[in-house]
Order: C-alpha cells, then structure tokens, then sequence
C-alpha cells in the first residue's frame, strides 16, 4: 500500500471545505454538491491509513463550527459513513465505474438522511428534510472529481 503526502490529503479536504463555505444563491446552495464528503469518501478509499475516522471527524466538526450547526451533526455523519468505508473500501477500489458511483450515491444518501434524522430530532419539525439535489449533484460530480485527484495523486 503506497503512503500519500498528508500535505496533499489535507490541501485537498481543506480547499473542499472552502468550496462549501462560498456564499452562493439560495437555488445554487440547493444543488451544491457535498464537497467535504466527497474529498473524505476519496481519501478513505485511497488512502485509509491517513484519512480515517479522526480526519473524517476531525474536519467535520470543523464544517460545523464554520456552518454554525448542531455541534457533531455532521461529524457523526461523516464518521458513520467513514466506517462504512473502511470496511468495504477493498472492494470499492475494486469495483467498476458505474457501481463505484452507485455505491458512492448510496454513502453519501446515508449520510444526508443521518443528517436529516438529526434536524428532525432537535426540532419541532413535522417532516424530514431530506436534500435529494445535494447527493444527485454529488454523484455526477463524482467522476471528475475523482479524476481530477487521481490526476494530482500521481503528481505528487
């Protein structure tokens, strides 16, 4: 198993956490993919010994500090999701391109419902409020997203 540069895992979950904290539109921030997610879910794949459940928390409580949201709702999400990958990852890098996808929709659906069970819980809120744009959009980032850090990995 090759050791990646740290530098370069944490360059890449940082400047995902950025994309997230831009101000959009209100329409735009519906479909904004989950960025962070996608950068945790890559590294846990890749790179499992040095971005695990503490990186995954971690940052994840940062985004909640930065978002001003319930403290550890995302960061027990994420770690719940890291978990997952880290008992399959295996077979995720194994997996063909369409399946990897998939799969990755489905994470990444667990990880929004998880969320939403969380809002659900600390409000008075009748229903859940499940955002299906963010995972759709998500998924079809995806490839290049993937690609783009294959492209730096082999880099650097």
């Amino acid at each position: 198993m090759k050791h990646y540069s740290g530098k370069l895992i944490h360059l890449s979950i940082i400047s995902c956490l950025i994309l997230m904290l831009i101000p959009w539109h209100a329409w735009v921030k519906t479909i904004q993919p989950y960025w962070l997610a996608l950068a945790i879910i890559y590294w846990s794949i890749e790179a499992p010994k040095q971005c695990g459940l503490f990186t995954a928390f971690f940052y994840s409580i940062l985004l909640d500090v930065l978002y001003g949201s319930l403290f550890g709702k995302h960061g027990f999400s994420m770690v719940a999701m890291v978990f997952i990958i880290s008992k399959i990852h295996k077979r995720l890098k194994m997996t063909s391109f369409w399946q990897l996808a998939l799969m990755i929709g489905a994470l990444l659906l667990n990880d929004a419902l998880i969320r939403a069970v969380i809002d659900w819980l600390s409000s008075n809120n009748g229903f859940l409020n499940i955002n299906f744009w963010q995972v759709l959009s998500s998924i079809f980032l995806w490839p290049w997203f993937k690609y783009f850090l294959d492209r730096m990995r082999q880099k650097y």
